[in-house]
């Protein structure tokens, strides 16, 4: 019960580890507020819920629109009456174009979701917490290419290195009022995102280049192996933990 009594807003909540992270919130006694935009996904999520100690209620939303971020924590004060924790999950891939075959409207619908979406989030969060005093905690779940040069397309490796510039200068400016903002970076997961069939439409120079760089025989995480570092950056137990970029790559950065 490392959440007892808090509440929290999951992003990205309807598959993968946005899912795992609602639903082992919830077993540690978390009431969460699971946000996506596949109401049907959410359902199901929320029946899984009945049973554990935490609970899990829906709330239909796309997070690239500005007014989505701020409704969705306003529901959970309303909900709950109070609010705890914020983790930036949600996220979409790019098809691996380097710069000059980037193409603008993915670009622009990939920041909505990965850059803008986080950003609305985090400064509605920030204000809420400031003004309930509460010492929150958020989590941004980047990736590696927010680190990394060649571990993606272009798109997704600028979006994913704002997220990181989103968290260390929260977790700063936030120092003071007890409020800390960390960032997790995986390598490879097991989710829809990665499922090899959509590398079939990928670009192919971008895709041999992030091939180049190689994985060095590395295994990809399983959601809940993601979601298990999300619980403790959220918990109290990581109190002094603030402005950290995680590394969950079974130690492929390393080298």
């Amino acid at each position: 019960m490392r959440l007892k009594d808090k509440v929290a807003v999951v992003t990205g909540a309807s598959s993968g580890v946005g899912r795992d992270i609602a639903l082992l919130f919830a077993k540690e006694g978390a009431k969460v507020v699971a946000v996506a935009r596949r109401a049907e996904r959410l359902a199901e999520l929320e029946k899984q819920s009945k049973k554990l100690p935490g609970e899990i209620v829906a709330f239909a939303g796309d997070i690239s629109l500005e007014e989505t971020n701020a409704k969705m924590i306003d529901f959970a004060v309303e909900k709950f009456g109070k609010f705890d924790i914020l983790i930036n999950n949600a996220g979409l891939m790019d098809n691996f174009a380097p710069v000059e075959n980037l193409d603008t409207e993915l670009l622009q619908r990939l920041m909505a979701v990965d850059v803008y979406g986080p950003a609305w989030a985090t400064r509605k969060a920030v204000n809420v917490f400031m003004k309930n005093k509460t010492k929150g905690s958020i989590v941004n779940v980047a990736s590696i290419a927010g680190i990394c040069g060649g571990k993606s397309g272009c798109a997704y490796t600028m979006a994913k290195h704002a997220v990181i510039g989103l968290t260390k200068n929260t977790a700063f400016s936030c120092r003071l009022d007890g409020i800390r903002c960390n960032a997790i970076c995986p390598g490879g997961i097991n989710t829809e995102m990665t499922d090899p069939k959509l590398f079939a439409t990928a670009d192919q120079k971008g895709l041999q280049s992030a091939m180049l760089a190689g994985n060095f025989g590395t295994r990809s995480a399983e959601a809940i192996e993601i979601a298990n570092v999300a619980l403790f950056l959220a918990s109290d137990e990581a109190a002094v933990v603030s402005g950290a970029i995680v590394t969950a790559d079974s130690g492929l950065t390393a080298f």
